[in-house]
């Protein structure tokens, strides 16, 4: 089964910011756990260029570089799970702080999905989506992302996890329970890699050492 790409606008709560949502997935999963270190320029993830965004391996290395304001742009391996951990280690490489990035789990498809993700300036949150409907807050107070000095800020890397069991989404960084929320939303599905830009624009985030384990 070929890429198949989408694109749609949606609503980020909490945090006033009109984004297009766009995202890149590739059939074929097989429910096993996958690793991923980005040394294979040939393997499953999107790789393509536009006016908006560029994405793809580069230096061993994954990123997703944003070009415009209030973008959200993310890439599956095509792998389903239930329950999952899902890791990665990740740094914003160049560009402003005002954005975010993270994993994604249980993504049926562009629609329907969570996303567990950072902020170079040390904020974090756990989102949901479904329907097609806004990128929900599900942490915190539901207002927006949550301060944690657990997170490095600027360049520095982080290893970020998202472990999606049962009804229960943790989101995990630098080995320290950030939060745990409890929603039923999404069951199954596939796992990814998620950026988004802020109101001042570009970013590029690096991704490497991705790895979905069953918890």
């Amino acid at each position: 089964m070929g890429r198949q790409c989408y694109c749609s606008k949606g609503y980020l709560a909490g945090l006033a910011l009109l984004l297009l949502v766009c995202g890149c997935s590739t059939g074929g999963g097989q429910g096993v756990a996958f690793r991923d270190d980005f040394e294979d320029p040939r393997g499953t993830w999107a790789s393509d260029q536009c006016e908006q965004f560029d994405r793809g391996y580069a230096g061993g290395e994954y990123f997703i570089e944003l070009h415009e304001p209030n973008w959200f742009v993310w890439s599956n391996p095509g792998a389903q799970f239930d329950d999952v951990s899902v890791e990665v280690d990740a740094r914003l490489s160049d560009g402003s702080q005002d954005g975010h990035f993270g994993v994604l789990c249980r993504y049926a498809d562009a629609d329907s999905f969570y996303y567990l993700a950072i902020s170079a300036d040390g904020y974090y949150a756990i989102f949901g989506r479904e329907g097609g409907g806004e990128l929900d807050v599900l942490s915190g107070d539901g207002d927006g992302m949550t301060f944690s000095p657990i997170i490095r800020t600027g360049a520095q890397t982080n290893s970020i996890q998202a472990v999606c069991q049962g009804d229960e989404l943790s989101l995990y960084v630098n080995g320290e329970l950030l939060e745990t929320v409890v929603d039923s939303t999404h069951s199954k599905g596939d796992v990814g890699l998620g950026a988004g830009s802020g109101p001042e624009g570009d970013a590029r985030v690096q991704f490497d050492d991705f790895a979905a384990t069953r918890p």
